[in-house]
């Protein structure tokens, strides 16, 4: 994939070659004139996503080709141990991981799938705030660059969510009665609050797939019911699932932001 290797940088700001935070970048000519084919393309790629406010299908789209691309790395580094590492070497020590959990991480597949997604959607969110902002600088990164130190630099808030899910999902693998939902953010796929009734009339603005998935987990349906149900392969109802609850993650349970 060709990435730099991290350097620093916060939740906010993609990494500097130097260590140091990347400056705002205004488009200028002579700046232009001094970057090679693959960064001009990437500033002409934010100057049009900055006509369309950084939302809509323009937006839709690009973050979508970039978080597919980034998906098998990231994966990968999840698998072998490389994403731990490398979060700590950026000053975002993972330690909610267990050796358990690092185990599973190792050989279930989905395990790994649904933690990868976790990761690349919070650095979409860190991504599109930080190109809104003008704060992406392409002298010191690329946009992919960028993006994959996003999602590095999110990954242990997201696996501690992800962790607390694990346990969660115990007790509903053992069929034993289940405690109180941990919270709306450590929840797992396909599971979100006690109260579905109140839970859809929070999120009665969403599409008409994400509403059924609300009202047939109500009726106590399985997550691969649902996906055969609505006539949806299970991986894509998941992350239909998995996108609509990360976006709950952020709201407090009043509806309004956490």
């Amino acid at each position: 994939m060709g990435w730099a290797e991290p350097a620093g940088g916060d939740a906010e700001s993609p990494a500097a070659p130097d260590g140091g935070r990347a400056a705002p970048f205004r488009s200028r000519g002579d700046v232009q004139e001094s970057l090679d084919g693959a960064r001009l393309a990437d500033v002409r790629t934010v100057e049009a996503l900055r006509r369309h406010d950084f939302q809509g299908p323009a937006w839709d789209v690009f973050i979508g080709m970039m978080q597919q691309e980034c998906q098998g790395p990231v994966e990968t580094w999840i698998k072998d141990g490389r994403m731990l590492d490398r979060a700590k070497r950026m000053g975002r020590t993972v330690t909610t991981l267990s050796p358990a959990l690092r185990e599973l991480l190792r050989h279930d597949e989905i395990a790994r799938y649904d933690l990868a997604q976790d990761a690349l959607l919070a650095g979409a969110r860190v991504l599109h705030k930080v190109l809104k902002d003008g704060r992406w600088d392409p002298q010191r990164s690329s946009l992919k660059t960028s993006f994959v130190n996003m999602v590095i630099l999110q990954f242990s808030t997201v696996a501690k969510a992800w962790a607390a899910s694990q346990e969660y999902r115990e007790y509903e693998g053992a069929g034993e009665e289940m405690p109180d939902p941990p919270a709306l953010w450590a929840a797992d796929q396909f599971t979100a609050a006690e109260d579905w009734v109140d839970f859809d009339a929070r999120f009665g603005g969403e599409g008409k797939t994400v509403r059924a998935m609300i009202r047939l987990r109500g009726m106590g349906l399985a997550p691969k019911d649902i996906a055969a149900e609505l006539g949806l392969p299970y991986r894509s109802a998941e992350g239909i699932w998995r996108r609509f609850t990360t976006k709950a993650r952020d709201q407090g349970f009043d509806g309004r932001p956490a």
